[in-house]
């Protein structure tokens, strides 16, 4: 059960909606894993107080931070729509990768192959996108070599 503890209070952190559904509904917790009545009883209490908000911000910000260093210019050509494409990414993407060009490797994967909410890239940022992408590889190539 210790297992599922552990992982419950992972995605309590890196999912801000199960967070709002725990919130809502303990018994969320309760399908999803094999807890303990103590356990399901902290993870509610972990989820109800206010303190969760900030792990899930520090959570995200440490997600978006290579993103952020490492696709500084296809950010900025995206503009508006990051921040929505950021919340799907993590979204369907709930695994991290502590190394800053895969996971920047990640996204970039994400808006090339995903249907994206908004609708296609447009042409000029598909064109970033696929020289960031080529940067990207030449630079895990070098690092892991």
């Amino acid at each position: 059960m210790l297992v599922d503890f552990q992982q419950a209070f992972a995605d309590l952190v890196a999912t801000p909606e199960l967070c709002r559904q725990v919130r809502a509904d303990p018994a969320v917790l309760v399908a999803r894993y094999q807890l303990s009545e103590r356990e399901h009883a902290r993870l509610v209490v972990i989820a109800r107080d206010r303190g969760m908000r900030c792990n899930c911000m520090l959570y995200r910000a440490n997600r978006l931070a290579p993103i952020a260093m490492h696709l500084a210019e296809l950010c900025t050509a995206l503009g508006a729509r990051l921040a929505p494409l950021m919340h799907e990414y993590w979204g369907s993407h709930p695994g991290v990768n502590a190394h800053f060009l895969l996971e920047s490797r990640a996204f970039c994967a994400f808006l090339a192959s995903a249907v994206l909410p908004g609708g296609p890239l447009q042409e000029p940022v598909l064109a970033l996108l696929a020289s960031a992408t080529a940067d990207l590889d030449a630079r895990i190539a070098d690092s892991l070599s």
